[in-house]
């Protein structure tokens, strides 16, 4: 029985422990229910007050995004956005208080309504690098421009030195000639003081040596007698005395044998008589019409020969006959069968020798060509030959060819000319004399001479 009354007594105690504790937790229940209420409307008003700063989805923004910053800056939230948007200000426009109206009206001009502050810093940016880009290039065209400008500098500096160079070489030339005639005219004062002494003296060698040159001059007459009559004999001996009874440059070569239509002649020499293609002729009527024109020649040193009626080109070579084609006819005088043709260079019977000097108007233009080559090969391709031209005649020359007669220099370079110009003068003063010498060496010894003109003629190569 005493122990069913202990367990009785157990479940009692229990049951009133289980009772107090449930009434425990009921109070305490109602006590927490009543605060967290209590918090709940503190929260509730506090997100509220909150909600005016920031939106749920703002605050979770600033506790990814600006929370962590400000943490790291070990500032507050406000702080770490001041001090942002203070150091902006400070940016833009110098001022870190700065309202949203300043910065506004400081970027009004900058801005537009479709762009923003950014993408219009860097369109400038964009034209700034442009504009550096054009000021750049012209500072390169400008340091070229200043590089050719010193290479110019530096040009007329050398030749202002040069020249200054040159004037000094010419005072010290007209120095040297100054110091040169003073002591000419030293010279011929010392002369002319002896000359009183001297002149009888010199008459009496003079007059000693008259004597002695006029034996000499009669002993050189008489040679050159000798040498003449033995040059006749010569040409007589080569059996060219005939040639010679007249002017060489008017034998007949050939004559006309028939004639097609006024255009083609045939002549009378071919292959064995040594024709060639190309060669020309001058036709005459006949040989008495071959004689010096009776007019003078421009220069008044030789006369011209009288065109003949046509001139012939040979087409066509045959054994003992040639084919040739007329260049060159004259109204109401045909060719005709009989008629006479000349070349001066060529001859069926003998080689001619021809000494070609000076130059010659190959085109007819007035302008000389610059050698006489054009006129020696002519002469060889139609069987002639050419002697050197030395300043000598060759005592077997047939013909001399002179070129156009040079004009005698009439003044001398004035004092101090330079080298150049005393050359030029020296060059046409001694193409004077040699063409001079020539052509009277060439008379002295009866050698024919033919201008350009006279052998242009005697050829067939005139045209008009």
């Amino acid at each position: 029985m005493a122990i069913r009354s202990n367990a009785g007594t157990g479940v009692i105690v229990s049951l009133v422990v289980f009772v107090l504790a449930t009434v425990f937790l009921l109070v305490l229940s109602i006590v927490f229910y009543a605060s967290g209420r209590a918090q709940e409307e503190e929260i509730g008003k506090l997100t509220q007050s909150f909600a005016v700063f920031a939106s749920k989805d703002e605050r979770e923004s600033l506790n990814e995004n600006l929370v962590p910053k400000a943490k790291s800056s070990n500032e507050s939230v406000f702080g770490y956005l001041k001090s942002q948007l203070d150091e902006r200000n400070q940016i833009l426009t110098g001022n870190k208080n700065a309202e949203l109206e300043e910065i506004t009206s400081v970027f009004r001009e900058t801005t537009s309504a479709n762009s923003n502050l950014a993408s219009t810093i860097v369109r400038l940016k964009t034209g700034l690098n442009s504009r550096q880009q054009e000021v750049d290039s012209y500072l390169t065209e400008l340091a070229g421009a200043r590089a050719t400008i010193q290479s110019l500098e530096d040009q007329l500096t050398a030749f202002s030195k040069s020249k200054i160079e040159e004037i000094d070489l010419v005072k010290d030339e007209w120095q040297d000639v100054q110091d040169e005639s003073v002591k000419l005219n030293s010279e011929v004062n010392d002369l002319f003081t002896s000359r009183t002494e001297q002149a009888a003296n010199t008459r009496g060698r003079l007059k000693d040596a008259i004597g002695d040159l006029e034996k000499e001059l009669q002993t050189a007459r008489t040679k050159i007698a000798q040498q003449a009559g033995e040059l006749k004999q010569l040409r007589k001996d080569r059996n060219i005395g005939e040639l010679y009874k007249t002017d060489p440059s008017l034998l007949v070569d050939g004559e006309v044998i028939d004639v097609v239509n006024n255009d083609l002649v045939y002549i009378n020499r071919g292959a064995i008589d040594k024709i060639r293609l190309g060669m020309t002729f001058e036709v005459y009527e006949s040989a008495t019409q071959l004689r010096e024109d009776e007019e003078d020649s421009e220069d008044g040193k030789d006369r011209g020969m009288v065109p003949g009626k046509a001139s012939i080109e040979i087409v066509k070579v045959a054994e003992i006959t040639s084919t040739a084609k007329v260049k060159r006819s004259t109204a109401n005088q045909p060719i005709l069968k009989g008629n006479v043709i000349v070349n001066a260079i060529y001859d069926p019977n003998y080689v001619f020798s021809f000494l070609v000097h000076g130059v010659f108007d190959a085109d007819g233009d007035g302008n000389p060509e610059t050698t006489n080559t054009f006129i020696k090969n002519r002469i060889k391709s139609w069987g002639g030959i050419v002697v050197e031209d030395n300043g000598l005649l060759p005592g077997d020359l047939d013909f001399l060819v002179l070129g156009i007669a040079p004009k005698e220099p009439m003044s001398k370079p004035r004092r101090g000319a330079s080298d150049s110009m005393l050359e030029n003068y020296a060059t046409r003063q001694r193409a004077y004399r040699d063409y001079a010498r020539l052509l009277e060496k060439a008379r002295a010894a009866d050698v024919p001479v033919l201008s350009a003109n006279r052998l242009n003629i005697l050829t067939g190569q005139q045209t008009k």
